[in-house]
């Protein structure tokens, strides 16, 4: 009995016949790079995981604080990342939030008792260029006249009727930008508003400038206690300009239905909810139209209750992300003149904004002159509402953001006249 070994028959291109032994891949081998495979993996993880190295711990904390600082997705850091290092990781924001509980804002006293930040009413205010210029002055004022100059029928009632709204189109708004650089995408000098979009690594948002401080409030959901409201609903409830979310709220497992504040709420002087404190500082407007962030200030007319500061007394208080990662951020400042900032910051979405560290937020405040600001309640409630109309991207599941207790609202001027 004759004994042939297994061949594969193979034609060559002239379709000649020939043979080729199998090959078999011997064991060891494979077994060898398997080896090498696992080993590099191993050593990656090790890296990933353990490493001081300054870059890799910086990313590998902020990779921790994002996971850990949500409710859904927290299993990210869990599954991969020992307890021990998460533990570690998180107490950064322990001790940022036990550092800042001495802040407090102070100011210098605008004029006297009672008196406030509104200016006194003129015969004609800001219908002249210098005096608009003077009063918004965030502006680039070559890049405002080159545009001005092609739309003159934009300034055809005064530049104190000035209403530019470009939100959502195509190249981002008017080519107005900022002494910063930023791109202007409303100006509204009717309720006097402007909105900025703003811009750094990774992250798109965008700044509201309010001139009239005494104009900013807060809107509480007529639900609260049962389910809070879209900050649109709020916004059209209160007859507001312009909103954003203000208050977080329980929010077991991600279900809450924003019915139940967690903080201090006060809105027009009226308590609706007392502080936790627990970490927590107070963010409010007293009667003198000053935002004061800390916990002493007594006597608010609108307030809520959030962390972290970012900005006291003009000084920067918060820098980088210190346990609370990169996400959608909400953010609330004030400049010396009164002039009210309120930031959103998208996020959670690959190809426009992965959104920002609080540590950002507080740049971004600081550069355009906050002497005091704060951090709000973010992820998928932050939102901005500007005309009833949803003006930034919220990373929620629907357009109109979650549903919130409260949101920091700004009324149209004449409602306040």
């Amino acid at each position: 009995m004759t004994t042939h070994s297994k061949k594969h028959v193979i034609f060559s291109s002239k379709g000649k016949r020939h043979t080729a032994e199998k090959k078999k891949k011997p064991v060891t081998k494979r077994l060898l790079t398997m080896g090498i495979i696992v080993a590099l993996l191993a050593g990656l993880y090790c890296t990933a995981v353990f490493s001081n190295i300054p870059v890799i711990k910086k990313w590998r904390d902020i990779y921790i604080e994002t996971a850990m600082d949500t409710y859904s997705h927290k299993w990210l850091a869990t599954f991969f990342i020992p307890q021990s290092i998460i533990d570690g990781v998180m107490a950064n924001k322990e001790a940022v939030i036990a550092s800042q509980q001495e802040f407090q804002s102070t100011w210098e006293p605008v004029a006297g008792p009672g008196a406030s930040l509104n200016a006194p009413a003129t015969e004609e205010p800001d219908r002249t260029l210098s005096e608009f210029l003077k009063k918004y002055d965030e502006i680039d004022e070559a890049s405002f006249n080159e545009y001005i100059t092609g739309n003159l029928n934009l300034i055809k009632n005064g530049y104190d009727k000035l209403l530019i709204n470009e939100t959502g189109q195509d190249g981002g708004g008017p080519p107005i930008y900022t002494k910063n650089g930023d791109q202007l995408l409303i100006i509204d000098a009717d309720n006097g508003i402007m909105v900025a979009e703003v811009k750094g690594e990774g992250f798109t948002g965008n700044l509201a400038f309010v001139k009239n401080p005494s104009n900013v409030r807060i809107g509480v959901a007529t639900t609260l206690g049962d389910y809070g409201q879209t900050v649109q609903q709020i916004a059209k409830n209160n007859n507001a300009v312009l909103a954003i979310n203000a208050s977080g709220f329980a929010d077991p497992e991600w279900r809450g239905n924003g019915g139940r504040v967690v903080g201090l709420l006060i809105a027009n002087g009226a308590v609706y909810n007392k502080p936790i404190k627990n970490g927590y500082l107070n963010i409010g407007f007293s009667y003198d139209d000053r935002l004061y962030i800390g916990l002493d200030k007594g006597e608010y007319r609108d307030a809520v209750e959030f962390i972290p500061a970012l900005i006291i007394n003009s000084v920067k208080v918060t820098d980088g992300s210190v346990g609370f990662g990169i996400q959608p951020r909400t953010a609330i400042g004030q400049k010396e003149d009164g002039t009210v900032l309120l930031l959103t910051v998208d996020g959670r979405q690959i190809g426009h904004s992965l959104g920002c560290t609080v540590g950002d937020c507080a740049d971004i405040l600081l550069e355009y002159g906050a002497v005091q600001a704060s951090n709000l309640d973010g992820g998928s409630s932050t939102i901005m509402v500007y005309k009833g109309e949803v003006i930034n991207k919220p990373s929620s599941t629907t357009n109109a953001g979650r549903l919130v207790p409260d949101a920091f609202i700004v009324d149209y001027a004449d409602e306040r006249e």
